[in-house]
C-alpha cells in the first residue's frame, strides 16, 4: 500500500505564521497563529506523529490568501474546502461539518450545535469534539459558546483569550 504523503505551508498572517497540512483526502491539521515559524512546524509535527512532510502548497493557494484576509478582519468562509476526518468517529464528523457551517460572525451554543446535528442531548460530546478539532479556524469552534453568552473553552495555544480575540475580529467585520 502506498504510504500517505503529507503536504504543508506555513506562511504569515496579519496575527503571526500559521499553517496547514493535506494529504491525498484534503485537509487534515490547521494551526492556528503562532509567533514563530518553527512553533508552526513544531505543532504539525506532534499532530502527525510521522516524517512523511513535504513542504509544498500548490492547489492550495487560496486558502492561503482567504486565510490572510481573514486575519486582518475580511470576512471570510472556508466551506468548501475538501477535508480529511478520518480520524475522526460518525457522530464527530457530523458535529464537525455541523459546525462548519455556523457563518462568519454567528454564533451558536454547544446546545443548538447539538441539536442542529441531531443529537439535542449531547452537548458535552460536542464540547468533546471541539476540544479534538484539528482544523480550527476551517471549521470554526471559535464560534460555539455556552448556553449563557460566555465563551467556555478553548484548546487552540493562546485559550480562551485567542476565542474572544476571534469573535470581536468577525463582529467588527460583519
Amino acid at each position: 500500500m502506498l504510504e500517505n504523503i503529507f503536504k504543508y505551508a506555513i506562511f504569515l498572517t496579519a496575527w503571526g505564521w500559521t499553517g496547514f497540512v493535506v494529504d491525498r483526502k484534503g485537509l487534515r491539521i490547521f494551526i492556528l497563529p503562532e509567533e514563530r515559524k518553527e512553533g508552526v512546524l513544531f505543532r504539525i509535527r506532534k499532530e502527525l506523529k510521522c516524517n512523511n512532510l513535504l513542504e509544498d502548497s500548490r492547489g492550495w493557494e487560496n486558502l492561503i490568501k482567504k486565510v490572510k484576509e481573514y486575519f486582518t478582519g475580511k470576512k471570510v468562509d472556508f466551506i468548501d474546502y475538501q477535508l480529511n476526518l478520518v480520524n475522526y468517529t460518525n457522530f464527530q464528523k457530523k458535529i464537525l461539518q455541523t459546525v462548519k457551517k455556523i457563518p462568519y460572525g454567528e454564533t451558536k451554543s454547544y446546545k443548538e450545535a447539538a441539536e442542529a446535528a441531531g443529537y439535542p442531548k449531547a452537548c458535552r460530546a460536542v464540547g468533546n469534539t471541539m476540544r479534538n478539532n484539528r482544523l480550527p479556524l476551517i471549521i470554526p469552534c471559535h464560534r460555539v459558546i455556552k448556553s449563557d453568552g460566555s465563551l467556555g473553552g478553548f484548546s487552540a495555544e493562546g485559550s480562551i483569550a485567542l476565542k474572544k480575540k476571534m469573535i470581536d475580529l468577525e463582529f467588527k467585520g460583519k
